[in-house]
């Protein structure tokens, strides 16, 4: 085998117990950092929109280095390279073309889903915890909402300082999802066939249990990215979807609330 091959056939297979256990954990770790540590900090009055970024970075950070050991490792037992193994595959103009379109057609329809995830809500009677951020809640349009509402104890309104602290939260999110729950994880479901992708897609949706109401949403774009990397073996149309979605609809938003 050459040093920059990878047959996802050869890497090692998960059981359904270390499957469970691959997805459940760090989502305990996620739960406790989210609906432990979050409010507690909150409640000694740091803003919230300080308080999750900083928390969620400090956890996807540790998720990024147990990706890339992981890989690292597998790497060496496959006798490929890291690059490989991380499914850093090169494609055509083609399919790029192919797969940002589906994405984009994936992220649309998770958009229009809001009405359903609300209609999800109240059907389960789940509610938002107050000290997550406005835009982790479905209930809340921002344009039509006071900024003091929307971030209690920090002033939105030209504070530009919130935006690089987001923008690197976001930006690990994106590793921490495409190299472990992509790149490290769905190659080692091959044994499940056409199934592997489906799979990777709704377990990695129940990976955010600790923010549970938006599941619909997040099962659109679970089972779309999962589709777009098993059938594309690469994880740039990921890292190109993530990086686009969260610049439009995160960063953006966010940089309009705060010139406003």
């Amino acid at each position: 085998m050459s040093a920059n091959a990878f047959d996802w056939g050869k890497s090692k297979q998960l059981s359904v117990v270390q499957l469970l256990l691959a997805t459940f954990l760090p989502s305990a770790l996620a739960y406790i950092g989210f609906r432990i540590v979050l409010p507690a900090l909150v409640k000694n009055g740091t803003p919230i929109l300080i308080g999750w970024p900083s928390i969620a970075s400090v956890m996807l950070f540790i998720f990024v280095l147990l990706a890339v050991y992981l890989l690292r490792v597998e790497a060496k037992q496959l006798g490929i390279s890291l690059w490989a193994r991380m499914c850093l595959k090169r494609l055509t103009p083609k399919e790029w073309g192919i797969y940002i379109a589906l994405l984009i057609l994936a992220i649309v329809l998770a958009m229009g889903f809001s009405r359903i995830t609300i209609a999800f809500m109240d059907a389960l009677g789940l509610n938002v915890p107050d000290y997550m951020p406005f835009f982790l809640n479905p209930r809340i349009d921002p344009a039509n909402t006071d900024l003091a509402i929307l971030s209690p104890n920090l002033t939105i309104r030209g504070n530009y300082g919130v935006i690089p602290l987001i923008a690197i939260t976001l930006f690990l999110n994106i590793l921490a999802e495409e190299l472990y729950f992509r790149a490290w994880m769905m190659p080692k479901l091959s044994k499940y066939g056409a199934w592997s992708w489906v799979i990777n897609g709704v377990l990695f949706a129940f990976y955010h249990s600790f923010q549970l109401w938006l599941l619909p949403t997040l099962l659109i774009a679970s089972l779309s990215f999962a589709f777009v990397f098993n059938k594309s073996k690469s994880v740039w149309p990921g890292f190109v979807g993530h990086l686009a979605s969260n610049f439009l609809f995160s960063i953006l938003g966010l940089l309009a609330l705060i010139a406003s």
